[in-house]
């Protein structure tokens, strides 16, 4: 009763796949998939996308820049502090005003000094109301300045060094997940090849060992084997029962988990198509050179140095006095007062404040600043980057020789790799052929029952075996 049903779970199972949509696999086919419409693969390519942004954005600070303001209506109706030239003190008078401003402006930073050349030009209205209202204009057609920090860090400086390296890595870690993306649906892709090995060889075993107990229940009959032979050939049998529902079902999860990762219809049976392998030695020496022109963690050590660098100057400058420079030069007018001599409001028009007798604006700023006393505050800071830039080197210097040993090991393990799997297909196909001939020897009564298990376990372990190391040899690929 139980092989009954044992017998129709297993036929119940094979239904279930019969329903569902099969789709040959080669490796190829995977890694294909896996770049076009895996969720990592989307991850990826978003992620570079946004280092490729930050780079634009780099770029467009060293581009004129041109940019419009204005505070469209501003009004104000309260009591404010005014001064009074006739009495000669400061009173509280309430006034009523509209105001109004735009301003068009162009700005351009300079890289190799640090500073920011500027140009605009601008218009403002006030309108103010009460028992005699009038409208001001005022117009600033153009002014043109500079403003800087003298003797300061100049950030701009270090950004010109490390952007455009983080982008050289960023592209280095695009191409770097791309080869994890392919080593991801490796995996996968084999770790559903062994699932299916497994099913096959638990399916195979059941059915030879269940002929084996009729034939050795036969054999018992006439006396040819012991009672306990025949009891652990049906020991084994219930065994492999027991290792099939397990196959069966170990088969369908990694079936899941890459239809899953591929992103396929959710009742899609792979069914994998193993890779051959190539006759590949790779030159150690070509492989760590392209390793240092290509792999993103080299770069991200030498941007570790330059950042380094920039922290040590600009607690350095920190350490000496600040000034600022702010120099700018231009035209203005204004139109629009309260004719006292007559005693009327005149209102300013818009063409008055664009006539060529502008007055001339003029300005210069240095602003200084001296540290005198901070208690070796900033001192201790320098002293503290100049340290960090000595253990970070250091680091630097232990993780690219640890980096080039490791490209190194990988180069020997891959150029191995391929007589190792020639070696574990010849193991498989000569285990394969052992189990045979003892089976055959089983059945005239030549071996006995421990002989035959010993050889169908030396059988599968060849088996998988072949199929680990053609794994290793596409990881190591890969890698």
């Amino acid at each position: 009763m139980k092989r009954i049903f044992f017998l129709f779970l297993v036929f119940t199972f094979f239904t279930a796949l019969s329903a569902q949509q099969k789709m040959n696999l080669t490796l190829q086919d995977a890694l294909r998939l896996s770049q076009t419409q895996s969720l990592q693969s989307f991850l990826v390519k978003h992620t570079y996308q946004a280092e490729y942004w930050m780079y634009k954005s780099f770029q467009a600070n060293y581009l004129p820049e041109l940019s419009f303001n204005s505070n469209l209506v501003s009004y104000a109706n309260a009591n404010q502090l005014r001064y009074n030239s006739s009495t000669q003190t400061d009173e509280f008078v309430r006034t009523e005003s509209l105001h109004s401003d735009a301003s068009l402006s162009v700005k351009q930073n300079v890289g190799i000094t640090g500073g920011t050349f500027f140009m605009e030009s601008s218009l403002n209205r006030n309108q103010n109301f009460g028992s005699a209202p009038y409208t001001q204009l005022s117009s600033r057609p153009f002014r043109i300045g500079y403003q800087q920090e003298l003797f300061g860090y100049n950030r701009f400086k270090w950004e010109r060094q490390l952007e455009p390296q983080k982008y050289e890595k960023a592209m280095r870690q695009y191409l770097h997940d791309v080869e994890q993306t392919n080593q991801l649906a490796c995996t996968h892709f084999f770790n559903l090849a062994i699932a299916g090995v497994n099913r096959e060889m638990a399916v195979f075993n059941y059915h030879h060992t269940d002929t084996l107990v009729q034939v050795a229940r036969k054999r018992f009959q006439i006396g040819t084997i012991q009672k306990d032979e025949l009891l652990q050939l049906e020991l084994s049998l219930n065994n492999k029962s027991i290792e099939l529902e397990e196959a069966h079902m170990n088969f369908r999860k990694q079936n899941e988990a890459f239809v899953t990762f591929l992103r396929l219809p959710a009742e899609t049976d792979v069914q994998i198509l193993l890779p051959d392998i190539m006759d590949l030695k790779v030159p150690e020496r070509k492989a760590l050179d392209l390793a240092r022109e290509r792999n993103a963690a080299m770069l991200e050590h030498q941007i570790q140095l330059v950042q380094d660098q920039a922290k040590v100057a600009e607690t350095k400058a920190k350490n000496r006095f600040q000034a600022n420079l702010n120099i700018s030069y231009g035209i203005n007018k204004a139109d629009g007062f309260y004719d006292y001599e007559n005693d009327v409001p005149v209102n300013g028009e818009i063409g008055n404040v664009y006539r060529p007798d502008f007055d001339q604006y003029q300005e210069l700023g240095v602003k200084v600043g001296i540290p005198i006393l901070d208690w070796g505050r900033r001192k201790g800071q320098y002293q503290l980057a100049k340290s960090r830039q000595t253990i970070n080197r250091i680091a630097v210097e232990q993780a690219t020789v640890k980096f080039e040993q490791d490209v190194i090991t990988k180069v020997l393990e891959f150029n191995l790799q391929f007589n190792k799997v020639q070696s574990a297909a010849k193991s498989d196909s000569l285990a394969k052929n052992s189990y045979e001939l003892t089976s055959t020897r089983f059945r005239k009564g030549s071996v006995d029952v421990l002989k035959l298990t010993s050889s169908q376990n030396a059988k599968d372990q060849a088996r998988l075996q072949y199929i680990q190391s053609l794994y290793q040899y596409w990881a190591d690929f890969y890698a």
